[in-house]
């Protein structure tokens, strides 16, 4: 197997392991979960359907429309990431409930959001790098930036916008770190995906 093509699984890998810690940390701190979390809990409530079950129905849509207008997004990384994410936050949901305080301080809470949207922003750039397949979620941003021809990280708070809306009308919490994921993460993916392309620059990627 060419050893590019490891170091790129590799880096789908490893980004979508420590992704999962990124969405732990902003459950435990309990002030919004990121967008596309928001949209799924919502319209679970709304059909009084369990989150799980939601997220398969709703991944399965994005997956669907990625397959008739930007099938080439789909790949490692996009299985990789509708099959682990969910297992492995579970887990780590255990063990940061098992060492930190089960009624976190207000500063404790803060700390956790904004190391959840810094790990959420860098993992997400650092799975998307290799161009082995995005999430379902991303692969929607990426057909919206490509369609529109606008910068990415415009197209991606238009999007995390719109499904925090969504969530919100369904009947999703929104709160601080919500609102922050929103708008961030664009700018954030953005900025990472820059400082990956210069410092660790892999053949064949664009």
């Amino acid at each position: 197997m060419d050893k590019t093509l490891i170091k790129r699984m590799a880096m789908v890998l490893i980004g979508t392991v420590i992704m999962t810690i990124s969405i732990s940390l902003s459950i435990y701190a309990g002030l919004g979960t990121d967008p596309c979390t928001c949209l799924v809990l919502g319209i679970s409530r709304k059909l009084c359907r369990d989150f799980g079950f939601m997220l398969l129905i709703v991944n399965g849509i994005f997956l669907v429309l990625t397959f008739f207008f930007a099938r080439n997004l789909i790949g490692f990384g996009t299985v990789i990431n509708m099959s682990v994410i969910g297992l492995l936050v579970d887990h780590f949901n255990r063990i940061l409930s098992s060492f930190l305080p089960q009624e976190p301080e207000l500063w404790l809470r803060l700390l956790c959001m904004a190391l959840g949207v810094l790990i959420l922003s860098f993992t997400a750039a650092l799975y998307m790098y290799p161009q082995l397949g995005a999430s379902p979620y991303d692969s929607v941003t990426l057909m919206v930036t490509k369609y529109s021809k606008k910068e990415f990280r415009w197209c991606r708070i238009a999007c995390d916008t719109l499904s925090v809306l969504i969530g919100w009308l369904c009947g999703s919490t929104v709160g601080l770190g919500t609102v922050i994921t929103a708008f961030c993460l664009g700018p954030f993916i953005k900025y990472f995906s820059e400082k990956l392309k210069k410092h660790f620059p892999l053949s064949n990627i664009s």
